[in-house]
């Protein structure tokens, strides 16, 4: 069983910015939180070309830091319910680890 977390992140018009998507299956690994930036157009120049959102990269990572927060404790919950040391979540390969599977 997994659980999947997805969060999109708008402009003050509300066009979808990045998108921020992960899947926890509580098996003590640390999460991979995929970030998709939008390819639609908010718009067009005279000219035809496209107008693309503009993205904040210093909000982006205050973003993506707060949304790996949150799936690092929902994977911790979830790997606690699963039997697994719930502190292996916070290294990176850990749950590989021999020793941490006992």
């Amino acid at each position: 069983m997994h659980t999947t977390l997805n969060q999109d992140f708008k402009d003050a018009n509300g066009n979808v910015l990045y998108t921020l998507s992960t899947v926890l299956n509580g098996d003590g690994k640390t999460p991979v939180v995929q970030t998709v930036g939008s390819t639609a157009p908010v718009g067009f120049n005279d000219d035809g070309s496209p107008i693309m959102p503009q993205v904040d990269e210093e909000k982006l990572l205050a973003d993506q830091q707060s949304f790996m927060s949150r799936a690092i404790t929902v994977q911790k919950v979830l790997s606690q319910s699963n039997g697994i040391d719930p502190s292996l979540v916070n290294m990176i390969g850990a749950e590989n680890d021999s020793k941490n599977n006992t």
